[in-house]
């Protein structure tokens, strides 16, 4: 089933169309058995992470395009952006960054949804 956002579709609708819900799920699958296996070596944990989030983000317009059949570059542009930002959101590898806060993520994940139609041009 591809997840091509159309002109009928309303803004919520177009929203979730641009998460990609696999990848996310494959994240959290992937972090919660790590963080259980490594859970006395935090750097290691730490650069494992790293490597999954940054092997999903490239897989996500891949698997869109593949699978999905996305076929508009915004649309498969904004699924990746929408898998970092909730990455940032969740905190991910981000948590083992000094500076990194969960309120920031908290603060990201709603602009990013309001410039989504911004982004896109499509009206409420």
């Amino acid at each position: 089933m591809a997840r091509a956002v159309t002109h009928e579709d309303d803004y919520f609708s177009r929203l979730l169309k641009y998460i990609p819900s696999e990848i996310i799920m494959a994240y959290i699958s992937i972090e919660g058995v790590l963080r259980s296996t490594y859970r006395g070596n935090a750097s290691l944990l730490e650069t494992i992470l790293w490597s999954v989030a940054g092997i999903l983000l490239v897989l996500t317009p891949l698997w869109m395009y593949r699978v999905m059949g996305v076929r508009r570059a915004s649309q498969l542009l904004l699924s990746t952006l929408s898998f970092a930002v909730w990455l940032f959101a969740m905190g991910g590898p981000f948590r083992a960054l000094d500076w990194y806060q969960p309120a920031l993520g908290g603060v990201v994940l709603p602009i990013y949804t309001l410039l989504v139609p911004i982004i896109t041009g499509k009206r409420r």
